[in-house]
């Protein structure tokens, strides 16, 4: 098969990519994924004074400790991406994957940025897709997204779809393939993110060789599965059911190359050492006694169970305590020095094993939502590369 029956068989596509013009600040251009440090709005705000009237991914997308703090404006958001479009601070590079290399506190990491077929994804556990969910999705947190990506024109994603490939195959080849190409950015990451450079991969040559790798791990991994979700489950699970909404409207020849048929997304190896995996860690808020609310739950801090198990412990006790909130915390330190304040009762995992991600997929099986963590909160993917969906 040729690289394009390949790529199609595996669900993806590649894509059309926007980047800012030359000149630009990329640093300042280049913003953390919005769903980090929502319990922590201080490094936001410190974000936004660095970032001040420079072009931004901050001025597209809307974090969530803005969202927690009232900030509901959706519209300037698209309006904002319309005028970048138009007065061209951002444009289209042409079709192609960008090779991503990134320098963090655990290492050196690397990825592919692609699209990826969302008819062949589904958030839903036991689907037959060959884009497999980790986790459970919880769908309360999709549904005002989608409302969000009615209105904007472009995406930013901040996924990571994660490629099981042992023996470093994929990555192993793009290392060596690129390491003499030009770069299209070289900079460093604003807030202790590292340092990221992007080669733009656009020859047939490596695309084939590109898809026969990852054709060749798809076979190896026993041909039901060819990527899983990683980082960003829910952001994935919004442009599905934006797109299952938006197809009913479109003819059977429109759905075929619909740019909303597609996300972007960055690939990366499930088994790349230079990405650590933690439990997510689960904080409390707004609780009234915690130790009453420990001992109704019938749980000890200092003897967890399971987090699969812990999870539909909160969630019942959260139903009949509506005043109380639960935030998903990355760092354990964080999260334990969270649950020392009123009012705060802090779960904490420090252990995760990668491998039982592989065992999960293998069984069509999933996670409770938001179980592991991949990599410290500054390492986790900043918007950069974007992609018009309209």
């Amino acid at each position: 098969m040729n690289y394009m029956e390949k790529f199609e068989k595996l669900g993806v596509k590649i894509p059309n990519i926007l980047l800012p013009k030359a000149g630009t600040d990329y640093s300042k251009y280049a913003v953390l994924a919005c769903d980090q440090y929502a319990a922590q709005p201080e490094y936001w705000k410190k974000v936004k004074e660095y970032v001040g009237s420079a072009p931004s991914t901050l001025n597209m997308t809307l974090p969530e400790a803005f969202l927690l703090a009232g900030d509901k404006d959706y519209s300037k958001r698209t309006e904002c991406m319309e005028e970048y479009l138009s007065d061209g601070t951002i444009g289209e590079i042409g079709d192609g994957f960008i090779f991503t290399v990134r320098d963090t506190p655990d290492g050196t990491r690397y990825g592919l940025v692609a699209a990826f077929d969302l008819e062949q994804y589904d958030y839903n556990p036991g689907s037959d897709k060959l884009i497999k969910v980790t986790e459970m999705t919880d769908i309360t947190r999709v549904a005002p997204r989608v409302e969000i990506r009615k209105q904007a024109v472009l995406e930013l994603p901040h996924v990571l779809m994660l490629v099981v490939d042992k023996e470093d195959k994929l990555m192993s080849m793009l290392k060596k393939e690129c390491r003499d190409m030009p770069k299209i950015y070289d900079f460093d990451l604003m807030e202790g993110g590292g340092h990221i450079t992007g080669t733009k991969i656009e020859s047939e040559e490596l695309y084939q060789k590109i898809a026969d790798i990852l054709y060749d791990v798809f076979t190896e991994n026993g041909g039901t599965f060819s990527f899983a979700m990683g980082d960003g489950n829910h952001s994935f699970a919004t442009a599905k059911c934006f797109w299952e909404e938006l197809k009913k409207t479109l003819t059977p020849e429109e759905q075929k190359n619909h740019p909303a048929r597609y996300c972007l997304a960055e690939i990366i190896n499930l088994y790349d050492p230079a990405m650590p995996y933690e439990c997510m860690n689960r904080l409390l808020s707004g609780v009234e006694d915690p130790q009453k609310a420990l001992s109704e739950m019938g749980l000890e801090l200092s003897s967890l169970p399971s987090l699969q198990e812990l999870q539909p412990i909160l969630d019942l006790w959260l139903a009949k305590h509506p005043k109380a909130k639960i935030e998903y915390i990355h760092d354990a330190d964080t999260c334990e020095k969270l649950g020392k304040e009123p009012g705060c009762i802090a779960f904490c995992y420090r252990e995760f094993d990668r491998d039982s991600v592989f065992e999960m997929i293998k069984n069509n099986s999933v996670f409770v939502r938001k179980s592991f963590a991949m990599g410290h909160p500054y390492e986790k993917r900043y918007y950069l590369e974007g992609r018009k969906i309209r």
